[in-house]
């Protein structure tokens, strides 16, 4: 028999993020910075400072530098290119600090790829340099010796190039799903795609070179060998990767192959058995829209400490009560994640920003991490992104994010995913009077509107509960809270 519980209004307390710093880097009006996985677009030099680039207007870089101990050179960054580029990513020589960033354009229609490198170390002294034509979507890397290789696609298929020589690797589709990952201490690289269209479209593969591309290890497809372990073994948006000398320590985002609402993070340590390990997992009810091309939580990016050997990965995660009502989408934070054991065992996941009425978009974790880590992203104004029509265009800051590594809870407990479940569920969808909950064990309710704030708030036992809807009509999210396992979110429309 239903049980009837009326509404009781709460003060929610406010969301705490930690000892975090953040200062802008500049602002863009451009939403979407990347199409695939979150790439390099800041380094931590730990000697002289801190590089910074992102998209802005129509085809410029901008850059900005944080020398140690000290504040960004310039309040919106400076742009670094005379002609219009698509940016790649960002890299720097270690053996000088300058600043290296890959780009693309096309000239009278023929694809070209180049890259600017700082002639004056953090002083923007930017000069172009040609590395090769017919090829888009151009990727850079440097080594211990401060060399550049590169990773770009042609006919859908990916290539490495040293700017003079060039090796196929394999098919990737039309979707740029891939990165480049470099080793500062020896000559190796590591390619990591994801193919995009066709048969294989959402396996994920990794090739290796351990001398600058003289000689290469054979293919390893990475995600097959996720399948005995998860359903969610399909890859979208590549993988971001780093490597401690010769170890490689890679993270990706994985789904079902179609339902974005559902995804798994995985860390790959390539010599242990077996070689993933579950960093979290996270549900979005299926009403919630979360824009193009997006896992619920995804575009995973990985940071070590040299000196305690910690992993870190942050990502970003839609929030179902955070709508934008403008388009409909749901609003993005950062969250992070800490692992005490090299990767084997994480930490309870923590938000590092506190929802408002921005979307956080695209973090880039910074790759070398101290006792502080350090993090980009971008604070949308309008969740979606206006270039697809998804609402109007705005100027968005760059956030730089500095937080204790020792904020993130240390790991120690195995994860082990649990297939997704519907356990709790709320019927009817719509109604003039009130909707009941449907749960095997208590959970925590909370009624909240388009705006992302919160009505009402009261624990309900296992069975079904009858909740009327004392609210105004129109639409409203209920989000279910187990105390062990994943909150379920489902839309309610309280009909006039």
């Amino acid at each position: 028999m239903a049980r009837a519980i009326a509404f009781a209004l709460l003060v929610v307390p406010a969301l705490l993020v930690g000892q975090s710093v953040s200062d802008t880097v500049g602002f863009t009006d451009r939403d979407r910075q990347v199409y695939a996985t979150s790439l390099r677009y800041v380094v931590n030099d730990t000697l002289r400072g801190t590089h910074a680039v992102w998209k802005d207007g129509f085809g410029d870089i901008r850059y900005n530098f944080c020398p140690r101990d000290s504040t960004w050179r310039w309040p919106d960054g400076t742009v670094i290119n005379e002609y219009p580029r698509n940016l790649g990513c960002l890299d720097v020589d270690i053996t000088n600090g300058a600043a290296v960033v890959s780009t693309d354009f096309l000239t009278r229609g023929v694809a070209q790829t180049a890259y600017l490198e700082d002639t004056l170390p953090g002083q923007a002294g930017f000069v172009e340099r040609y590395t090769g034509a017919g090829f888009r979507h151009n990727l850079i890397s440097t080594t211990n010796y401060g060399w550049p290789k590169f990773l770009a696609s042609r006919n859908d298929t990916v290539f490495f190039s040293s700017g003079f020589s060039y090796r196929r690797l394999d098919l990737v589709g039309p979707f740029p799903a891939y990165s480049l990952a470099s080793s500062k201490k020896t000559g190796r690289f590591g390619c990591i795609w994801a193919a995009t269209d066709g048969p294989r479209a959402g396996r994920l593969f990794l090739q290796e070179t351990p001398n600058n591309g003289q000689s290469w290890y054979p293919v390893v497809p990475l995600s097959d060998s996720l399948r005995s372990r998860t359903t969610l073994n399909r890859n979208l948006l590549g993988a971001a990767a780093y490597y401690d000398s010769i170890r490689l320590y890679l993270v990706a985002g994985f789904h079902d192959g179609s339902n974005p609402s559902r995804s798994e993070l995985w860390l790959y340590s390539k010599y242990d058995s077996p070689p993933w390990y579950p960093v979290h997992r996270f549900e979005l009810p299926e009403t919630v829209r979360v824009g193009d091309n997006a896992l619920a939580a995804g575009r995973p990016t990985i940071a070590f400490n040299p000196r305690s050997a910690e992993l870190y990965v942050a990502w970003e995660q839609f929030d179902p009560d955070n709508i934008e009502p403008l388009t409909g989408l749901a609003r993005a934070d950062v969250w992070a994640a800490r692992s005490t054991d090299r990767g084997r065992t994480w930490g309870e996941p923590v938000r590092l920003t506190a929802p408002d009425q921005s979307s956080k978009r695209f973090p880039f974790l910074a790759e070398v991490a101290c006792d502080t880590l350090e993090l980009l992203y971008f604070a949308d104004q309008v969740a979606g992104f206006w270039e697809q029509g998804q609402g109007p265009p705005t100027r968005n800051p760059v956030i730089r994010l500095r937080f204790p590594a020792s904020g993130l809870p240390a790991s120690g407990i195995a994860q082990q995913p649990v297939p997704f479940v519907p356990s709790c569920r709320v019927v009817p969808a719509a109604s003039r009077h009130g909707f009941e909950v449907i749960t095997p064990s208590p959970v925590e309710v909370r009624v909240v509107d388009v705006t992302g704030r919160c009505l009402a708030r009261l624990r309900v036992p296992a069975g079904r509960t009858g909740i009327p809807a004392n609210l105004p009509p129109g639409l409203y999210l209920v989000r279910l809270q187990p105390r062990n396992g994943p909150a379920a979110t489902a839309r309610f429309i309280r009909l006039p």
